[in-house]
């Protein structure tokens, strides 16, 4: 059995962004939407890794940063309407 989590985040009236979680690491799974449901951006867009890699958890930060922990243990603050990683942190 797959057990799926979803995490959203609102930011304002016209941007959604959602953590799509299961038991095993999805790549690329942070993902912003407007309000009528259209993809605005993946995370991979943001941080361009060479290595898609998952995450575990979003946090809102501000009205226009957004916090998002990566599995390897790598945290992104990402500006999301100028779509640009403003600080890397790495926990180990």
């Amino acid at each position: 059995m797959i057990k799926v989590y979803n995490k959203k985040i609102q930011i304002n009236n016209n941007i959604f962004i959602v953590l799509i979680r299961e038991n095993k690491e999805i790549p690329n799974n942070i993902i912003a939407y407007d309000y009528y449901g259209n993809e605005v951006w993946k995370i991979n867009d943001i941080v361009c890794a060479k290595v898609l890699r998952g995450y575990d958890n979003i946090i809102k930060k501000s009205e226009n940063v957004l916090v998002a922990y990566c599995e390897l243990g790598i945290i992104f603050e990402i500006d999301i309407f100028k779509k640009i990683v403003i600080h890397k942190n790495y926990m180990r």
